[in-house]
């Protein structure tokens, strides 16, 4: 079912956030236990129209149907069993410490939701971001309104069809919004809070925004996933983990594998088995067919990989695959990149797409060097079957996440926060700061006893009520 894509004015986005503050005042006030009753009727509408989803999620983009299924709905499954099964405690009121002094005080953390939230999601996972974000926001008690890329609407209208289908769910509190350029900017003239997804250029200009009305701002940006491979390696399964990362999603992810900084004791024998690795990779765009790549999503991401593969061809690198073999349908197989230095653009610019580019380096401070060399730092991952050593290194990456022995998988553990650092992005998403942040902390401070006594530091000032209070101040 392919939904139709309404056209969004300015004048619309200001109806529909008047719309979405009326559901969301109607929807803060209902117990917690209610929102997350109603929320399980909306996950089990998703399963119950799991077909139709993985059919629309398909026809945005062309993903093999296993990866559809073990990527965006399994890890949107995780993301909703961790903040449904956690959300009571996550945002109980928390009790603060006090002096001994104010002991007939009871001090703490009351979490208020903030009101609407806008998402600005991205075109290459077009489900699990949207719902990852969606699901804590409407716990919290907000009302979100989505932005999808205009590359691929057609997964978020479906999500929005679905969650119009339980009635315990006001109307309006949820809505996607696809509008495109200048007309989605007007969203952050509406917003509370505001997620952007993208790219570094585009999260700059909505953090700047989110400035100007000083509203809380969280960007996930580029990535630039630096893998470094040491001499004592797991060899055959940091190949195969450099594989899969770099090219699932036909390598369209940010937390993506681009950059395989390897001992050069071991390189030959690593670039013999992931070659060995990528050519069996079975690649189309049948939703029915048992595949491992699907294409390209946007044409114009394909012409920065064909530009990234020239460049690194022309300056003397060895690539293995990286055919273009339809250019309309986006398919291009998947490339490896041998040799590569830091000339290339490859290494030094985020290419998005099914390119792995690998280098020796003479040891791990080499290689821990180059992996903190680039302005940006959402994931990496070490590989060393020394664990106490491969976890000490994993310290010293300049990343967000960094996995030892592993690659990309952390993104299914929604107690972890998730997020970069340097130019990849600012804030957390997924665990108890991904909930906590849809809402803000209402101090609440109250006297309990005696009921009728004033405090011994109010009106009128007295010499030995400051001496009493100074010697209790010691005390405590």
């Amino acid at each position: 079912m392919i939904l139709e894509i309404p056209p969004v004015t300015a004048g619309d986005i200001t109806i529909k956030a008047q719309q979405a503050r009326e559901a969301q005042g109607a929807w803060k006030r209902r117990p917690l236990e209610e929102r997350l009753r109603a929320l399980r009727l909306f996950w089990r509408k998703i399963e119950e129209n799991r077909t139709e989803l993985l059919r629309t999620l398909h026809g945005d983009t062309g993903k093999p149907r296993d990866e559809m299924e073990n990527m965006e709905l399994a890890g949107a499954e995780a993301i909703f069993k961790y903040f449904t099964r956690n959300a009571r405690s996550i945002l109980a009121d928390r009790a603060a410490p006090t002096p001994w002094i104010l002991l007939n005080k009871r001090a703490f953390i009351h979490y208020v939701p903030r009101g609407i939230i806008v998402l600005i999601t991205p075109w290459n996972v077009p489900f699990l971001i949207p719902f990852g974000d969606t699901l804590p926001a409407l716990i919290a008690g907000n009302a979100v309104m989505l932005k999808p890329s205009s590359r691929t609407p057609h997964t978020a209208l479906f999500l929005e069809s679905l969650i119009r289908q339980v009635p315990q769910i006001p109307e309006n509190l949820f809505q996607v919004i696809p509008a495109k350029g200048s007309e989605g900017e007007g969203l952050l003239e509406e917003a509370d809070m505001v997620l952007f997804t993208g790219s570094v250029a585009t999260g700059r200009r909505v953090y700047q925004k989110a400035a100007e009305r000083k509203i809380p701002c969280v960007l996930e940006l580029g990535g630039k996933h630096p893998f470094l491979v040491f001499r004592d390696a797991p060899l055959k399964r940091a190949a195969k983990a450099a594989v899969w990362g770099a090219f699932a999603n036909c390598g369209q992810l940010c937390i993506g594998v681009e950059r395989v900084f390897v001992a050069k004791e071991i390189y030959g024998e690593f670039a013999s088995e992931a070659a060995l690795q990528m050519s069996a990779l079975r690649q189309g765009v049948d939703l029915h067919q048992t595949l491992d790549l699907g294409r390209m999503i946007f044409p114009g991401q394909l012409e920065t990989v064909l530009s990234h593969l020239q460049d690194a061809q022309a300056k003397g690198a060895r690539v293995i695959g990286g055919r273009l073999v339809d250019a309309g349908q986006g398919l291009l197989r998947p490339a490896l990149i041998l040799d590569a230095d830091l000339s290339m653009r490859v290494m030094q610019e985020e290419t998005f797409g099914p390119v792995l580019a690998a280098m020796p380096v003479e040891n791990e401070e080499e290689a821990v060097s180059l992996a903190n060399a680039l302005p940006l730092g959402l994931a990496a991952s070490v590989w060393t079957k020394d664990l106490e050593k491969g976890e000490a290194i994993a310290k010293r990456i300049e990343a967000g996440t960094v996995c030892v022995n592993d690659v990309l998988t952390h993104y299914a553990v929604a107690g972890l926060p998730f997020g970069g650092v340097k130019q990849s992005g600012l804030g957390r998403r997924h665990s108890e700061e991904g909930l906590r942040m849809f809402c803000q902390e209402q101090a609440l401070f109250i006297h309990e006893w005696p009921k009728n006594l004033p405090d011994l530091w109010w009106f009128p000032y007295r010499s030995w009520k400051s001496r009493w209070t100074r010697w209790l101040s010691k005390l405590s």
